[in-house]
């Protein structure tokens, strides 16, 4: 599967690691409370669900699919150091395999939709995370839910909620995280002479920081459909991307990276995402005979946004301790089940994978 980790925080403490690819060293993630520098996190990675996810596949048909899920818990104050001490599961820690256990239970009906996966994953991280009426020990919660066979070109369609919790375990902050991984594109890309007479491949890789509104649905909830181009395009991101760029002849990568951010929010997020951000990651696999690829990568903002806050974008590169590899989920908390629907009747335009 595809490496990544998107983490971002609520306000400023979203500070995530540098990119990089396989064998890359990783900065550790910034914990949820600025002023301490000590962090414990549990997690499960790539947790096989009993049912498949209604999601588009790659002809653009809403079809049940398999769907990998990984929730990774970043625990509060001392974590789980009481747990650690005394060699034993007490309530400083989540048991894990019950957690899994409890989750693929969930996550059992036929015909859900990455809303609903997500949505009773978080609900279940809250039940187990609440030590009593007044405490719970998960200070952020990130879902992933992955679809391998939403991409045709790529390592799938990775969709992610990253959920904040106060003292008492209720949502205080959520962001959502949209991501295409390593689309192989065929380009006329390069300096060199020998370069200028064929195409090379070119792994491109996108993440769409949407934050915490509506967005993908023009910020409605009603599950009428209007925002059903919106959905459309984000699953057709990776065919966009190709269409972008594939009469392109640049000499560098920084001219790609920067045309085809443009043509993004040109063509598609300027339009359906205001004040969303874009993280386009591109490499050159076949460029240095002994480097995995050179890379350039472009972080950029959509205007349009009302009152929209900059937050750092997910890293490219492995995560250590956190979503080691690429995921996605979606911004469904437990108080808000009756908004994950929509996905059961086979037609795309009420599949709402952020609800």
């Amino acid at each position: 599967m595809a490496d990544s980790s998107p983490a971002p925080a609520p306000t400023s403490s979203h500070a995530l690691p540098s990119p990089g690819g396989p064998g890359t060293s990783t900065q550790p993630h910034q914990p949820p409370h600025p002023n301490n520098n000590n962090q414990d996190i549990i997690s499960v990675k790539n947790l096989q669900l009993p049912a498949g996810v209604v999601a588009p596949d790659v002809w653009g048909k809403a079809k049940e699919q398999p769907a990998l899920l990984t929730v990774s818990l970043v625990l509060r104050g001392e974590g789980f150091g009481k747990a650690a001490e005394g060699d034993r599961l007490d309530a400083s820690t989540i048991h894990y395999g019950e957690l899994s256990k409890r989750i693929r239970a969930a996550c059992s009906t036929p015909n859900q939709t990455a809303g609903h996966v997500s949505a009773h994953a978080e609900r279940v991280i809250a039940e187990m995370s609440r030590k009593s009426a007044i405490s719970s020990i998960v200070a952020r919660s990130i879902v992933d839910v992955h679809l391998p066979k939403a991409s045709m070109y790529g390592e799938g369609i990775t969709l992610t909620n990253i959920t904040d919790y106060d003292e008492r375990g209720r949502t205080r902050a959520a962001r959502r995280v949209f991501v295409v991984k390593g689309v192989k594109l065929m380009l006329l890309v390069g300096v060199n002479g020998y370069e200028r007479g064929g195409r090379q491949p070119v792994l491109a890789s996108l993440w769409l920081d949407l934050g915490s509104a509506g967005a993908l649905e023009g910020g409605s909830r009603s599950g009428s459909g209007s925002g059903s181009g919106s959905t459309v395009a984000l699953f057709n991101l990776e065919q966009t991307l190709v269409q972008i760029t594939q009469d392109t002849s640049f000499e560098t990568l920084e001219s790609l990276a920067e045309f085809t951010v443009k043509q993004l929010q040109e063509r598609l997020l300027n339009k359906i995402l205001p004040g969303s951000q874009v993280q386009l990651r591109l490499e050159k696999p076949r460029a240095i005979p002994f480097a995995d690829a050179p890379a350039v990568e472009v972080f950029r903002e959509t205007p349009g946004g009302a009152g929209s806050t900059r937050h750092p974008m997910p890293p490219a590169g492995p995560f250590v301790g956190m979503i080691q590899d690429c995921r996605a989920g979606t911004m469904a908390t437990a108080d808000r089940m009756d908004e994950t629907g929509g996905g059961q009747v086979e037609r795309l335009n009420i599949i709402r994978p952020y609800v």
